[in-house]
């Protein structure tokens, strides 16, 4: 990656952070995608008579997976929205506490987020009976893009707990190093 584009991008704390901003660098092309699918389908119903069944089933797959993931781009990126305005009100001492209480929330919102997807994800691919088998949409497509986001956000919010484990470290080891 040029310095350039680093400046645009911003370059991560660790090393997870800046593979996370790489394959993000890849993932914002799926939107294009989305994009380039919905024309097609505009086409194919308002010009040919003949509209698709795995359309919106797919674009809703891409779009949610890859908003899923524009969380955790934008936690390695440091380009969150926060509220500077409180914050900056204080010296910056305090300031860095604020972010190791901002960072200790982030993990436990992703330890919880990252149990609900557990819970949902496993459903999604054991059936009742404890055999595998991949959750389906029941929609005329009925594929299994249920199953795939599912365990897609769950894969993704066991990035978050990683990189919010290791931001905090961070934050921490320069807090008391005094930095």
């Amino acid at each position: 990656m040029s310095e350039q584009q680093e400046a645009v991008v911003g370059v991560g704390e660790n090393g997870l952070d800046r593979w996370v901003i790489r394959v993000g660098n890849i993932v914002m092309w799926l939107y294009v995608a989305a994009v380039l699918i919905s024309f097609y389908e505009v086409i194919m119903r308002y010009f040919f008579d003949s509209p698709t069944v795995w359309v919106h089933e797919t674009t809703i797959a891409i779009v949610g997976m890859s908003m899923a993931y524009g969380g955790i781009y934008c936690y390695s990126t440091d380009s969150h929205i926060r509220v500077n305005l409180f914050t900056d009100l204080f010296p910056e001492r305090v300031q860095k506490i604020f972010a190791i209480i901002v960072d200790t929330l982030t993990l436990v919102f992703s330890v919880g987020g990252g149990y609900a997807m557990y819970y949902m994800a496993t459903r999604a691919v054991i059936n009742p009976a404890g055999g595998f088998y991949m959750q389906r949409s029941g929609s005329a497509m009925n594929s299994v893009w249920p199953t795939v986001t599912k365990l897609f956000i769950l894969l993704v919010f066991i990035c978050l707990i990683v990189q919010a484990f290791l931001h905090l470290l961070t934050k921490l080891r320069t807090f008391r190093k005094g930095e």
